[in-house]
């Protein structure tokens, strides 16, 4: 007499911190497949592609697979650490409405990941915990991530208007538009630069210390305190510089020469050449 094994017993019933958990992963990848495909300069489906991580996630805490919650809290570092610098600049920019909220929501979702893990952690399991977690985590992520990356606009004494009439510098896949920024001293040494390519670029100038981020999509004003001169700059994101993405900025003296001593050669004559005289 043969005996029929007894049926695997049913998973329990997905539980509301669960749910919770589920939904934040969902909006993560909600999150990444728009920033890199919609809100970017150009789409780049392979960023976007990172959404495919909290999807994983999603399946791992469906099944209540007991290591789902590394999953989940790997992504989120994997996730935020590729944001972190273009997380920054649009939260200190709510006057671009856009671009704030979807801050905003990416760190909500976050939160709503961390908050019933974080609970089950200390065993306090009611809605009210819960989602008090989730909200103190949303917040504590978005104060780190402005402490730790500020990308405020440092414009000094410039006026509205004057920021409106800079000159605009474009910052293309692999190179600055123009390559070479000639300012006469005296006259405020600032650009606007655009970047409306898949990746984000950055304006960096050794010798002054400056190193500074635009992310794909958004334009950014630059102000530059420094002596006549002439100096290299060039993009230090990834292999930018080596790629091509270089150039130099020249602070001429009111008689229209360069200090001595300065790197690079005279670009004098170039026709890539960008003449700012306020």
């Amino acid at each position: 007499m043969t005996t029929t094994p007894p049926a695997p017993a049913p998973a329990p019933p997905l539980t509301l911190p669960d749910r919770l958990g589920i939904a934040g992963l969902l909006t993560l990848a909600l999150c990444e497949i728009l920033a890199h495909l919609a809100l970017g300069g150009q789409p780049n489906p392979g960023m976007a592609a990172l959404a495919v991580l909290p999807l994983l996630a999603v399946l791992l805490v469906w099944r209540r697979l007991r290591w789902a919650p590394i999953a989940s809290l790997l992504t989120i570092v994997a996730i935020i650490a590729t944001r972190t610098t273009s997380l920054s600049f649009d939260l200190m920019r709510p006057s671009d409405p856009l671009y704030f909220a979807a801050a905003l929501l990416e760190l909500a979702a976050a939160g709503a990941v961390i908050g019933p893990i974080a609970a089950a952690l200390l065993k306090r399991h009611s809605p009210a915990v819960t989602g008090g977690l989730a909200l103190a985590t949303a917040l504590a992520l978005g104060t780190g991530i402005l402490l730790i990356s500020p990308q405020s606009d440092d414009t000094g004494s410039l006026t509205q208007e004057q920021i409106a009439a800079l000159p605009t510098v474009d910052m293309v896949n692999y190179r600055f538009e123009p390559s070479i920024l000639r300012v006469t001293h005296g006259q405020p040494v600032a650009f606007t630069f655009t970047n409306d390519t898949d990746d984000a670029h950055a304006f960096a100038v050794e010798k002054l210390g400056l190193d500074i981020e635009v992310p794909s999509g958004r334009t950014r004003t630059v102000v530059v305190q420094a002596p006549p001169g002439r100096y290299d700059m060039h993009c230090s994101v990834g292999s930018h510089q080596a790629d091509g993405m270089k150039g130099q900025l020249v602070i001429t003296s009111n008689d229209g020469a360069a200090a001595p001593g300065a790197s690079g050669a005279d670009p004098a004559g170039s026709s890539d050449t960008h003449h700012h005289d306020g």
